[in-house]
């Protein structure tokens, strides 16, 4: 009666074993699937960004990346000392573009998409060229917003 004992409590262990590894592997995949469907909320971004001096006063031919909400921006100092604004999306698949400094472009890794400093396609998938921010300066800051309209908005006062 023993062996019988024996052999009926090893399989109701294995059993249990395996279940449990399928639920464990169930909830791994439903967990993040969850949480990404649960966060269709889009919220819109903000009317404008105000940017502090040491974020955008950069050396001539840098560049860097910051966040509009959701947003990423690419700003760049060209190498002639110009200042550029523009969403760091390529217009092909939605992938992250960055500057490359030695070659003065702005690259897309996805598919090999080139920009050039003013955000025109030079070569690659991308049917459109980057969309560009509007955006001024006021004494040690810098303003964006993606609607000009936002930019005539945003005045001192207006901020607390």
């Amino acid at each position: 009666m023993k062996i019988e004992e024996s052999y009926l409590a090893r399989r109701r262990f294995l059993g249990g074993m395996a279940g449990g590894g399928v639920v464990a592997l169930g909830a791994g995949v439903v967990a993040p699937m969850a949480s990404f469907v649960g966060n269709f909320r889009d919220e819109p971004p903000p009317p404008f960004l105000e940017i502090v001096k040491a974020d955008w006063d950069l050396a001539p031919g840098k560049s860097k990346m910051l966040k509009y909400g959701k947003i990423p921006v690419l700003l760049i100092n060209t190498p002639n000392n110009e200042l550029r604004v523009f969403q760091a999306v390529c217009t092909h698949f939605d992938c992250t573009v960055g500057y490359q400094e030695a070659e003065n472009v702005i690259f897309c890794a996805c598919h090999e998409g080139y920009y050039d400093v003013d955000g025109q396609v030079v070569s690659g998938p991308p049917p459109r060229p980057l969309r560009a921010f509007f955006w001024t300066r006021d004494g040690d800051k810098l303003r964006i917003a993606l609607e000009k309209e936002n930019l005539k908005k945003a005045t001192p006062e207006s901020q607390t």
